[in-house]
């Protein structure tokens, strides 16, 4: 597969106790690369021969070691549930009952409560027009445990509702864009997952997303298109070799991307 040269990172060097190999989980000490999709491979670069893939071992350790807090199976699903599951420290069966109570609500009525469900985000075209739209996720409050959910669930976890266990997440949002120049799109939601990683204090979001920073992102230009010399002239007439993409139009511009260069205009070489 063609990665372009500018989204590889070659001759990186480490010295050991930074990375792992992926399948032995043995140190790694050598050269190694690295891909725009935040993957890590042995090797100065990918022509090299025996790559394999190495992770970061400080990942894998939080991966392996979630953060210290108290193990808990349990929330209380309603009133009185015999077998509640409650971080004890936090909450008891008293609190709730309690709490029910100075609502005007029965202790007794067996009333379960929601648990948070995984949403699929589907844009829309309003949100393909503004470029961007926003993204909702949970993390649980005892493990690295991600989950994406809908506007829905994460107003009734931000704002505690009666109606679900809002108790084992924290919740939190970001911003995705989903139009512009591709390696722009790439940068800028990668950035928004570190930010989220920063404010939370916790690793994984990068792995949970598969790092997949494109996700939902819809050009409506046909771009990284490369010609040899023999599709486009350029204005002055001579023949053009070198990357190129067409707008919506069809209109063949110079340039990978549209905004990336001189965007200058091509003549298609007739048959």
């Amino acid at each position: 597969m063609y990665i372009p040269k500018n989204r590889i990172k070659t001759n990186l060097y480490t010295s050991g106790n930074e990375f792992i190999v992926k399948t032995s989980e043995k140190n790694y000490t050598g050269y190694y690369h690295s891909l725009y999709n935040g993957q890590f491979f042995s090797g100065k670069n990918p022509n090299d021969s025996n790559i394999i893939e190495i992770i970061n071992s400080e990942v894998k350790g939080v991966l392996d070691s979630p953060p210290n807090l108290i193990e808990t199976n349990v929330i209380a699903l309603f009133p009185e549930d015999p077998d509640p599951l409650v971080n004890r420290e936090q909450w008891n069966q008293g609190d709730i009952s309690a709490y029910l109570t100075l609502k005007g609500k029965s202790t007794k009525d067996e009333q379960p409560r929601e648990m948070p469900q995984f949403h699929y985000a589907s844009p829309t075209e309003d949100d393909y027009q503004l470029g961007q739209f926003t993204r909702y996720f949970l993390v649980k409050v005892n493990e690295l445990r991600y989950m994406e959910v809908s506007e829905k669930t994460y107003g009734k976890i931000i704002k505690p509702s009666d109606a679900i266990v809002w108790e084992l997440y924290v919740p939190f949002k970001t911003q995705w864009t989903i139009d512009g120049i591709e390696d722009e799109v790439f940068d800028i939601n990668r950035n928004q997952v570190l930010i989220q990683e920063q404010s939370l204090n916790r690793k994984g979001l990068q792995e949970f997303l598969n790092n997949d920073y494109l996700k939902y992102y819809r050009s409506v230009n046909i771009n990284n298109q490369y010609t040899s010399g023999d599709d486009y002239t350029l204005p002055n007439g001579l023949n053009y070799q070198g990357l190129y993409h067409i707008m919506p139009e069809g209109i063949a511009m110079t340039g990978r991307y549209h905004g990336e260069g001189e965007d200058i205009v091509l003549t298609p070489i007739s048959n």
